[in-house]
């Protein structure tokens, strides 16, 4: 008898779970991204800076094609370090303080096409 009464708690909490509405997702901005990435002190600011950060350079590689659009972001050989990378980020949207509010990923990937442009 407890073996059912647990069971179907455990059903019916799962279910909720289920059925619960998606939390709604929000845009990073760069204000926000920065002010994470300047949080040195926080492991969990410096994880979400350095994973958004990579994740936005993986997106950029992942979904160009390499014969229908050419790359617009070419790091040196050998490159910076992405911490390097990031602090200059910071320091570049500090100076581009109209950027503060849109999307941390577009101004992103306009740091990092500006800086690192590819040359033919």
């Amino acid at each position: 008898m407890n073996k059912r009464v647990l069971a179907s708690s455990l059903s019916l909490l799962a279910a909720g779970f289920i059925f619960a509405s998606p939390a709604k997702s929000e845009i990073v901005t760069t204000g926000a991204l920065v002010k994470m990435c300047q949080t040195k002190g926080s492991i969990a600011d410096q994880n979400f800076c350095h994973g958004f950060s990579q994740g936005v350079h993986d997106t950029y590689v992942m979904s160009r094609h390499p014969e229908k659009n050419p790359p617009f972001v070419c790091f040196p050989d050998p490159g910076p370090t992405r911490a390097t990378v990031i602090d200059n980020f910071v320091a570049w949207a500090q100076n581009n303080p109209q950027f503060t509010s849109v999307s941390a990923a577009d101004t992103m990937m306009r740091y990092l096409a500006g800086t690192y442009a590819c040359t033919k």
